[in-house]
C-alpha cells in the first residue's frame, strides 16, 4: 500500500550531517514515536528503481510510529560532495552514523537500519560494533565484485558500456554512478560474509529472493545470530529494470513495516516536548576555486505545493542574475539522470547563475494532483508546473529563464516557453512527437497544449501496440513522412520544436546519434530550415545515451550547455537589464 503524504503526521527536507559536507533527506515524524529507523539506500542504477518504494516505506514506518529518516550519500543525489572524486566507504559509512545521530536527536533512543541491495552491505558495516537495535538486509549484495559485475552487464544491455566478458570485468561503469578507482576497488573490496562476524543487533531480518539463495558462507554467518528470514517478493520487477518500469513491492514493503513495528514493540519516546533536530532549509554546499559559497535551499511552489531546490551563491537569494529551471526526465527526480542537474546547477552557480530544480506534480517528492496517480510523466498540468516555477525563480523576468528539459522535460520545455514567451530553451533527445494521455482516457487533446496536434482515427492506429506497424514505421523512408504530416494521418515530432523557434525562443536541441537520426529521416527538411533560420541549432553529442548515463557523452553535453551558459544566458540577461534600465524598469539588486 502506497501511503499519501498527508497521511503521516509530517514530512520535511532536511539538511544534516558536517557543515562542510552536508547531507540531504527527508524526515517523517510521526505524532507519536516508538522509536526510530535509517534507510540505506542502493546506489547507481538501483538507486533510481527503488526512490518510490523508500518514499513509500518512510511513509508507511511513520504511520506505525517509527522516526524515519531516507537520505543520499555523500556524492549521490542532493547531498554534497562528488563520488568520481572525494568519496569512500568510510565516507558513506560516516554518513550513515550521521543519519542515525540525526534521527536520535529526535529524542528516540532505539534505532534500527534497513538497507537494500549494497545499501545493506553498508548497513551491516555501519551497525558493526554499534548500539544499532535492529537490522533488515533486504535483498543483500554478497559482494561488491558481484555488484559491479551486474551493473556492467546492465550498462551494456541499455548500451552505455562497452561489451567485455563479464568474468574479466573490474567495474566502474555502474550507470548513473560514477566511481573513482579508489572507490570502486573499494566497493570490490566488501564481502557480506567477513562483515557479518562483527555485527550483533538484537534482531535482524533478512529478505531474499526465491531465484538466489544465500552462499554457504552468509548462510553460516548468519547462523549464529538472532536471525528472522523472509522473502523479498517482486525483485524482478522492482529492481535492476528502468526506472519508469519499477513495480512497487507491496508486499515485501508491508512485511518489512510489520516486522520492524513488532521489534519495536514496547519501545516508547513521546514526541511531545522533545527538542527537535536542528535543522536549516538551506546548506553550503560547494566553493569555488577562490573561496565563493554555493548554497542550496528547499523550496515550495505554487498552488501545487511543489517541491525544489534553489542553487545560487551564497547572500544572493534577493539578487537579480540569469536563471535556469530543470524539469524532471521521466519518473526520475529533480536531482536529473546520473545527478547531472545538480552537476550543472552547482557548477553555473560559481559563475553567478541561478538554478531551480523542480519536482513536477506526482513525480520525485512533490504532491500528487486529486484525482492523479504518482509518476504520471505527461499530464497536461504538468505545463502548469512549470509555468509556476519559472515565474517563482524569477518572478520579474520568467521569460528570461533557460528550460532545460529531457525527454518528458523537453516536451514540457517546449511547451512552457510558447507560454512564456521564452528567450531561451534548452531540449535533450525530447520525447517528441507526443500522444498525450487524455487521448485514451477522453477521446481528444486538452487544449492547454500547444504543440500536439489532434489525431483521427487513422493516427491512433499507427500508434497502437503493434510490433508490425512499429517495425514498419522505423523503416518509412522521408519521403513518406512528408506525406504523412502533409495529410495530418502523424504527427511531426519537430511541430513542436518548429513553433516555439518561430516565435523568437533561441531552441537549442541536444541529441544522442540515434535520436537525431531520426528527427533526420522523419523531418530533415524541417531541420535544415530551422538551422538556417539561425533560431534553433541541433548538436549531436557523440557518445551520448538518451539518458545520459554515459559518463563521457554527459560531460560532452556539460560542456555544450556551460558554452550557452557564457555565451548566450548571461550576455542575455545582462542586455535584458540594460533595456530595462533604459525604459525606467526594474533593475538589479
Amino acid at each position: 500500500m502506497e501511503v499519501r503524504e498527508s497521511e503521516v503526521s509530517s514530512s520535511r527536507a532536511v539538511w544534516f550531517g558536517p557543515t562542510g559536507r552536508p547531507l540531504f533527506g527527508w524526515l517523517h515524524l510521526p505524532a507519536q514515536a516508538r522509536a526510530g529507523v535509517v534507510l540505506c539506500r542502493p546506489v547507481g542504477f538501483e538507486a533510481l528503481s527503488s526512490r518510490r518504494a523508500y518514499r513509500s516505506l518512510a511513509e508507511q514506518l511513520a504511520c506505525a510510529g517509527l522516526v524515519t529518516l531516507r537520505f543520499d550519500y555523500t556524492g549521490t543525489g542532493d547531498s554534497a560532495g562528488d563520488t568520481a572524486e572525494e568519496v569512500s566507504i568510510a565516507t558513506w559509512l560516516s554518513d550513515i552514523t550521521a543519519a542515525v545521530d540525526f534521527v536520535r536527536q529526535t529524542g528516540v533512543s532505539c534505532v534500527g537500519l534497513i538497507g537494500l541491495r549494497l545499501g545493506a552491505m553498508l548497513a551491516v558495516k555501519a551497525a558493526t560494533g554499534s548500539d544499532i537495535e535492529t537490522l533488515v538486509l533486504w535483498d543483500p549484495c554478497e559482494t561488491g565484485r558481484g555488484f559491479l559485475r551486474e551493473q556492467h552487464l546492465l550498462a551494456v544491455a541499455a548500451g552505455i558500456a562497452p561489451e567485455r566478458d563479464p568474468a574479466a570485468v573490474e567495474g566502474v561503469e555502474v550507470p548513473a554512478l560514477p566511481l573513482s578507482e579508489d572507490l570502486a576497488a573499494a566497493i570490490r573490496a566488501l564481502r557480506l560474509d567477513d562483515d557479518l562476524v562483527g555485527v550483533s543487533p538484537k534482531r535482524l531480518l533478512v529478505l531474499t529472493r526465491a531465484d538466489r539463495a544465500l552462499s554457504a558462507s552468509v548462510q553460516e554467518k548468519l547462523a549464529t545470530k538472532n536471525v528472522e528470514f523472509g522473502r523479498a517478493t517482486g525483485q524482478d520487477r522492482f529492481i535492476g529494470v528502468e526506472p519508469g518500469a519499477a513495480v512497487l513491492p507491496e508486499q515485501t514493503l508491508a512485511d518489512i513495516v510489520s516486522w520492524q513495528s513488532r521489534a519495536f514493540d514496547g519501545a516508547t519516546a513521546p514526541m511531545a516536548g522533545r527538542a527537535q533536530p536542528e535543522r536549516s532549509a538551506k546548506a553550503i554546499v560547494a566553493r569555488t576555486a577562490d573561496g565563493r559559497t554555493i548554497i542550496e535551499r528547499t523550496v515550495r511552489i505554487g498552488a501545487g505545493n511543489l517541491f525544489g531546490i534553489v542553487t545560487e551563491p551564497e547572500d544572493c537569494e534577493t539578487t537579480r542574475m540569469p536563471s535556469v529551471l530543470f524539469s524532471n526526465a521521466g519518473v526520475l527526480t529533480h536531482s536529473g539522470p546520473a545527478r547531472v542537474w545538480v552537476e550543472m546547477a552547482r557548477g553555473w552557480a560559481a559563475l553567478g547563475v541561478r538554478a531551480l530544480r523542480v519536482d513536477l506534480g506526482g513525480l520525485g517528492d512533490s504532491p500528487t494532483r486529486p484525482g492523479r496517480q504518482s509518476d504520471q510523466v505527461y499530464p497536461v498540468e504538468a505545463i502548469e508546473d512549470l509555468i509556476d516555477a519559472a515565474r517563482f525563480v524569477a518572478p520579474q523576468d520568467p521569460a528570461g529563464v533557460a528550460l532545460v528539459g529531457l525527454c518528458s522535460g523537453g516536451y514540457h520545455a517546449i511547451e512552457g516557453a510558447l507560454v512564456l514567451d521564452s528567450r531561451q530553451a534548452w531540449v535533450i533527445n525530447p520525447g517528441l512527437p507526443l500522444v498525450p494521455p487524455e487521448l485514451s482516457e477522453k477521446g481528444s487533446t486538452d487544449p492547454r497544449r500547444q504543440t500536439v496536434r489532434p489525431l483521427n482515427s487513422i493516427t491512433r492506429h499507427l500508434y497502437a501496440d503493434n510490433l508490425i506497424v512499429k517495425l514498419a514505421l522505423a523503416t518509412t523512408p522521408a519521403a513518406v513522412w512528408w506525406v504523412l504530416y502533409k495529410l495530418r494521418l502523424y504527427p511531426s515530432s519537430i511541430t513542436g520544436i518548429e513553433a516555439v523557434a518561430q516565435r523568437g525562443t533561441e531552441v537549442l536541441v541536444a541529441c544522442s546519434e540515434f535520436e537525431f537520426s531520426k528527427f533526420a529521416r522523419r523531418s530533415g527538411w524541417t531541420v535544415r530550415s530551422l538551422e538556417r533560420s539561425g533560431t534553433c541549432h541541433f548538436e549531436v553529442v557523440e557518445s551520448m545515451d538518451h539518458s545520459l548515463f554515459n559518463f563521457t557523452g554527459r560531460a560532452a553535453l556539460i560542456k555544450l550547455f556551460t558554452a550557452q551558459v557564457t555565451e548566450k544566458l548571461i550576455p542575455e540577461f545582462g542586455r535584458a537589464l540594460d533595456e530595462e534600465a533604459r525604459k525606467g524598469g526594474p533593475t538589479a539588486g
